[in-house]
């Protein structure tokens, strides 16, 4: 019977079997919104995640890790053969499905995360109380405001993020055109924005292989569209990671046109995609430094770079200082310096469970970080000294920089872990194509990243000992969350064999 299905499964050609693994996939993401439209569900207060909503039920819990295990199937499946030449698609059939899929999730309400509630509530207060959202926590909006609850555990904190973000959402807010802003309306042009900037960072990662790789740039923008994790935590979810990974892109983008003794316009491009990436969320400040001292490497002399460091290095700081000062809400106030003062669910909970009995809870907390983040600063000295020196000429290296530097923080150094963390270097790892050991590290991440959500939320309510015993709890889940993809990183997968010649640029192809 297995014989005759293989068998009949092989008579069609690769182009069929590959749209229809596309069919399944989108009939997945449709589950998922049929299951919970975000009409039905944006109004529940306080809001809920997919296992309160299917009160912990084995049929939800089946139906997450099977709708993600085919999706993930589907999707290395097609990135294997595609890279191996067994069937051709061009850039526009790529950009038509992300599109596909990116629509059918934008109805879907956000089923792991809450977070664009808490968007829609910071910009609401301050289209309607004037609530500065950078200074301004949630709770102080009027008691009768009908959707204060939906702010969740984020009521009393200000926003974290940059103004960017904060114009971008209360545009999104009068773009719905009613006064009163309805919320659904609102939701809705939220997600629009995510999914534009998710189809946007798809076509950067084209444009970005085609310079760098132009016969790997098909291969590498699927690797990062058909993510699953990218289109849950980018569309579903609605999360303003993917818009500053929108301009981070951009900016490498004019970083790979400049030239030596040239091209001051595309460095200034550079420099304002660079600040308003920073102005959307602050983790692009720790990769900035590699495409500086990249730039100021074009210069012949030494006193040429130092002056070219320092003159763009301030640029993109007078663009983030004008940008921040109609919002600056003071040193004491400014949620992002109190963003990592707790931890779960991650490598650095697990170290102060493990020592906070010998230790102390504070002593444990200032040890482990200091490991964590000793590690991370290794990461960024090796890559700084690299750049340095220009051992390596290739105009990737500080893209490979950026890769590392946040792949280890976000696996090893993140106070909390949470899965949409992931999008800050998932397209880097796109990028690096024909390397394959930081793409098959991100897949690999991305799987146990969505598979360690209904272990904490659903197996640990399942089995209180692991909710009571937190120690036992976390060095389960994240074991299941790391290890994997450290293994992956540091032995990799040979899935492209040698003697396959990629494919060329989507205009030699149909579709």
């Amino acid at each position: 019977m297995i014989r005759r299905v293989k068998a009949k499964l092989n008579s069609y050609s690769f182009n069929a079997r590959l749209i229809a693994g596309i069919i399944l996939s989108g009939g997945i993401y449709a589950a998922f919104t049929a299951a919970f439209p975000l009409a039905k569900y944006y109004n529940i207060v306080p809001p809920l995640d997919y296992t309160k909503l299917t009160n912990y039920s084995l049929a939800g819990f089946l139906a997450y890790v099977l709708g993600i295990g085919v999706l993930f199937g589907v999707y290395i499946w097609s990135l294997r053969l595609f890279a191996r030449g067994q069937f051709q698609i061009n850039i526009r059939f790529v950009v038509i499905t992300s599109a596909i899929f990116a629509l059918i999730l934008v109805f879907s309400y956000p089923q792991t995360a809450i977070d664009i509630f808490i968007y829609a509530i910071r910009s609401r207060g301050w289209a309607l109380y004037n609530m500065q959202p950078l200074a301004t926590a949630p709770e102080m909006l009027p008691a009768t405001d009908q959707w204060l609850g939906l702010s969740g555990e984020w009521a009393d904190a200000p926003s974290p993020y940059g103004p960017v973000w904060e114009w971008l959402s209360l545009g999104a807010f009068g773009l719905i055109g009613l006064s009163g802003g309805h919320f659904l309306g609102h939701l809705l042009a939220l997600k629009g924005i995510t999914a534009l900037a998710y189809l946007g960072c798809v076509w950067w990662v084209y444009l970005i292989l085609r310079n760098l790789r132009p016969d790997w740039a098909t291969a590498g923008t699927i690797a990062f569209a058909w993510n699953p994790l990218v289109l849950f935590e980018s569309v579903q979810n609605g999360h303003n990671d993917i818009v500053m990974v929108f301009f981070l892109l951009a900016a490498i983008w004019a970083f790979l046109k400049i030239e030596p003794h040239k091209n001051l316009f595309m460095t200034i491009i550079f420099c304002i995609f660079m600040a308003a990436s920073i102005l959307v969320k602050f983790v692009t400040v720790a990769v900035l430094p590699f495409f500086l001292l990249a730039i100021a490497n074009l210069q012949p002399k030494w006193y040429q770079r130092v002056l070219s460091l320092v003159s763009y290095g301030s640029l993109i700081t007078v663009l983030i200082i004008i940008g921040m000062l109609p919002f600056w809400p003071g040193v004491d106030h400014w949620a992002i310096l109190h963003a990592n003062s707790g931890a779960g669910r991650s490598l650095l909970a697990l170290l102060v469970l493990g020592l906070k009995n010998t230790l102390g809870t504070n002593p444990a907390f200032d040890l482990s970080r200091g490991i964590l983040y000793g590690v991370c600063g290794v990461v960024f000295l090796y890559y700084t000294w690299k750049i340095l020196t220009k051992r390596d000429q290739s105009k990737a290296l500080p893209i490979t920089a950026a890769f590392y530097l946040l792949f280890w923080y976000v696996l090893l150094a993140a106070p909390t872990f949470h899965a949409w963390y992931l999008l800050w270097f998932l397209p880097l790892g796109s990028l690096l194509l024909p390397q394959q050991r930081p793409l098959i590290a991100g897949i690999i991440f991305s799987i146990t990243a969505l598979y360690a959500i209904p272990y904490f939320e659903t197996i640990r309510v399942w089995f209180p000992i692991l909710l009571q015993n937190h120690f036992l709890g976390h060095i389960i889940g994240v074991s299941l969350l790391i290890l994997p993809p450290i293994y992956a990183l540091l032995r990799p997968v040979q899935w492209v064999p040698n003697s396959i010649t990629p494919q060329k640029s989507e205009n030699e192809h149909g579709s």
